[in-house]
């Protein structure tokens, strides 16, 4: 076993909580859309960027067993393809909303949607596997003593994601301002672009390996050679006012979708815009050299060893709650206002997190069904 980096596990717990709360907001009741409510999910943004990110910081910079690599992939896919059909059979027999048949479980089995059921979730886990089937490559520019190469592959993921979606928003606003269509001028430059629509995972894997690389040579105190040094001048004093700058561009992008575009909640390419990117960066650069002990460590350890787990049963749970709220003893939620309503969703999504961390917690320690719980 590998000595666990407390402050990944922090992260992990941040990001995996992020996810329930912004899939709390979709498929759930009474979520309030307004200020109060966006407010809290445009904070979650940065949930997908920081998981890998992480995932980066945490395979890149150890050494690399290309078959037992791939070995841990078909695990993987082989997990997630049981998941998929647990998931199919709660949906079917719990919920059982909507019509499905074997085709649909076909495709849902090959990477798509199961009809109607809200199984867009599953999408993480695809481009997962997406991201470790090229892994081994990846890692092979990574290490190069020569790092022309893996620069460029920066530069291109950089440039196509972050910096094209991110110019794309300006010239929207620009265009805004002055009733012309000046984004759709960049369109076309999606044609050079090889790595589809995966192509930004790719980029917080290996984002996240560099400064993975960089943690850990500051942990055995031998960053002399590293490009990086400079980033030691970043306290984390200056990386929160940074955090919450990002917060702030990226709350105010959210009102400009929504008011020109009717967009709710979520941030159209908000996982790649410019400030999502630094945020992640600047979060995972400070939190991952947190260093705390004793029960707080262990409760993000724990936590952190069970984010598949909870990842896995959110949406169920998510379900079930959406169920409850059906039921009459739920309606006053329909007659609070902004601020209380967000309070009560969030404590409530925080209750679902509790029960599905405790349900993992629990059923990754029973033979057979536990490595169902672990990746």
């Amino acid at each position: 076993m590998k000595k666990r980096v407390v402050g990944y596990d922090i992260i992990k717990c941040i990001a995996m909580f992020f996810v329930v709360m912004l899939h709390y907001s979709f498929y759930t009741k009474f979520y309030s859309d307004g200020l109060a409510g966006t407010a809290i999910t445009v904070l979650c943004v940065v949930c997908v960027p920081l998981f890998f990110a992480v995932n980066g910081a945490l395979l890149l910079p150890r050494d690399m067993n290309t078959v037992k690599h791939y070995r841990k992939t078909l695990n993987i896919i082989i997990v997630v393809t049981i998941w998929r059909l647990l998931a199919a059979t709660f949906f079917t027999l719990v919920d059982g909303s909507h019509p499905v048949t074997l085709k649909n479980l076909a495709i849902f089995l090959l990477g798509g949607g199961f009809g109607d059921y809200p199984t867009g979730y599953f999408w993480f886990m695809n481009a997962l596997i997406a991201v470790y089937l090229v892994l081994p490559v990846m890692k092979m520019a990574f290490d190069a003593e020569q790092k022309i190469a893996f620069h460029a592959l920066l530069t291109v993921l950089a440039a196509f994601t972050v910096g094209k979606d991110s110019l794309k928003l300006v010239l929207q606003m620009a265009g805004t301002t002055t009733n012309h269509d000046f984004a759709s001028i960049i369109n076309p430059l999606g044609e050079f672009y090889i790595f589809g629509s995966y192509g930004y995972v790719l980029l917080y894997v290996l984002v996240g390996g560099v400064i993975g690389r960089y943690l850990k040579q500051t942990r055995e105190e031998s960053t002399d050679g590293n490009a990086l040094h400079f980033l030691s001048r970043i306290s984390p004093g200056k990386a929160c006012v940074g955090i919450a700058i990002c917060y702030t561009l990226t709350l105010l992008i959210q009102r400009y979708q929504h008011a020109t575009h009717g967009t709710n909640l979520t941030v159209d390419n908000g996982y790649w815009l410019l400030p999502t990117f630094i945020a992640t960066v600047l979060i995972l650069l400070t939190l991952g050299q947190a260093d705390i002990q004793g029960t707080g460590a262990k409760f993000f350890q724990i936590v952190g060893m069970n984010t598949f787990g909870v990842y896995m049963l959110h949406l169920a749970g998510l379900v079930l709650l959406s169920r409850l709220q059906s039921l009459s003893w739920f309606e006053f939620m329909g007659t609070m206002n902004s601020i209380a309503v967000t309070m009560l969703n969030t404590l409530l999504c925080v209750c679902v997190f509790a029960a599905c961390l405790a349900t993992s917690a629990l059923l990754r320690n029973i033979p057979y069904i536990g490595r169902l719980f672990t990746l």
